[in-house]
């Protein structure tokens, strides 16, 4: 039992590391495009691919961030490294099996499917549902882990 709830909490922890790589990524794209003309250069970039007619989109995002100042890139580039920080020190925790580990990552992933259920309320994907499912399981386990062990 021990080995099968180890290698659990280390599939957990291996998602959490993912949703960290992302959110560097996002963070290194926000910081990146802090310049505007980094940004007018990615969407004159964009405009010029074979395929941008039929993806209005990929337009339209583009059209959007162009909307966005230096100071919200900047907060989207702050906001994603600290959550991919918490993600990180989440993920460490729960492959190392410790406890404060799961009872962090039952509040952070349980406070987070309020806001998720409505992003997917408003904007329904298939990617979003599915994040949703796995985090609902994600709590689910670890707060059956956890009362198990009282």
């Amino acid at each position: 039992m021990a080995a099968q709830r180890h290698d659990a909490l280390r599939v957990i922890a291996a998602y959490k590391f993912l949703k960290m790589l992302g959110l560097l990524i996002v963070a290194v794209a926000a910081f990146g495009m802090v310049r505007e003309a980094r940004l007018v250069a990615l969407a004159d970039w964009v405009m010029q691919l074979p395929f941008h007619l039929g993806h209005r989109f990929l337009v339209l995002a583009i059209d959007r961030m162009l909307d966005i100042g230096p100071r919200q890139f900047i907060a989207i580039g702050i906001a994603a490294c600290v959550y991919a920080a918490v993600f990180a020190v989440e993920g460490w925790g729960l492959w190392r099996g410790r406890r404060w580990a799961e009872w962090l990552t039952v509040i952070v992933t349980a406070s987070l499917i309020p806001f998720e259920s409505w992003e997917l309320h408003h904007r329904f994907t298939w990617l979003k549902l599915s994040a949703l499912i796995v985090n609902i399981a994600v709590v689910w386990y670890l707060a059956w882990l956890l009362r198990r062990r009282e």
